[in-house]
């Protein structure tokens, strides 16, 4: 599945201050096959291997903190007749303020990331971004988020609005989550077995070595890039094998998946717009702490 996204830093501030737990080091492997649900489309084939790290500071017990979240994805696969091999390095750097006002909460941060062809020494391979995240706590069960995200992609500014929710809505049921990043059902079966639905949507861009001179198109600045869009939405099964070690297990289906080729500065060329959705299974290991 495509990597880096959106969703991994909506998820960084996400858990440290919505979801019930928080993933403090964590690897995952995605896969997607390549014949899809829609045989018309272009195949496409996915393998992507994450690794991420989450230390939140505190300052003072159940006060404001400082969030480090580095990252490391590795992405390979084709699409139609193009392979693809990239990589994703970054930093999200967050601070957590809590009780700005009276039930207030405020989350801001900045995101650098180098996102690129594996094999390739390229220039201007670097994005930076944001995110501010406003949190009311309406009492001990129920929290609402509001915010704006913003990323320089290689095909221009990048904004979307967001809307979160952290529920209780049981002492086995959460919901939790912040869209259009993601949302989280998950149910409790006993201390070591939890299991549930799962959404997401990944917008992100890869900075790819040229393969055509750019200065035929008039702009000799103009570089290539990958776009990938997707949503995925599966149900996952989380298995506490050791204490605080989860085993997660998750499978469903891409929705509405396009990757699209493009020149920086240029309209994207509609011959290179590939829509293919598929199965996808994931799974990953995490080190967790509950906070319910």
């Amino acid at each position: 599945m495509p990597k880096i996204s959106v969703f991994i830093f909506l998820c960084v501030s996400c858990q440290v201050i919505a979801q019930p737990y928080i993933d403090i080091a964590k690897i995952n492997y995605s896969y997607s096959p390549a014949k899809g649900l829609n045989h018309k489309s272009n195949p496409l084939k996915a393998n992507l291997i994450s690794i991420g790290v989450n230390l939140p500071l505190e300052l003072k017990k159940g006060g404001d903190a400082f969030i480090i979240n580095p990252f490391f994805d590795h992405d390979q696969g084709r699409i139609a007749t193009n392979d693809f091999h990239v990589m994703s390095q970054g930093l999200f750097l967050g601070f957590l303020k809590r009780n700005l006002f009276e039930h207030w909460d405020i989350t801001t941060a900045f995101i650098v990331r180098r996102n690129k062809d594996v094999d390739s020494k390229l220039d201007h391979d670097w994005q930076y971004g944001g995110i501010i995240l406003t949190t009311w706590r309406k009492n001990n069960t129920v929290s609402l988020k509001l915010g704006l995200y913003f990323n320089k992609e290689f095909f221009g500014n990048y904004f979307i609005p967001l809307a979160g929710i952290d529920w209780k809505i049981s002492p086995k049921n959460n919901l939790f989550g912040v869209l259009p990043g993601n949302l989280v059902l998950e149910h409790k079966i006993n201390q070591r077995f939890y299991c549930g639905f799962s959404f997401r949507a990944l917008t992100n861009s890869y900075r790819l070595r040229q393969t055509v001179d750019p200065c035929l198109s008039g702009d000799c600045s103009a570089r290539n890039y990958l776009r990938v869009d997707d949503n995925q939405l599966g149900a996952f099964a989380d298995f506490y094998v050791y204490k605080k070690f989860v085993l997660t297990a998750e499978s469903g289906s891409t929705i509405l998946r396009r990757y699209r080729f493009g020149l920086k500065g240029n309209t994207i060329n509609n011959n290179t717009d590939y829509k293919n959705d598929n199965y996808y299974f994931r799974l990953g290991l995490s080190y967790r702490i509950r906070f319910r």
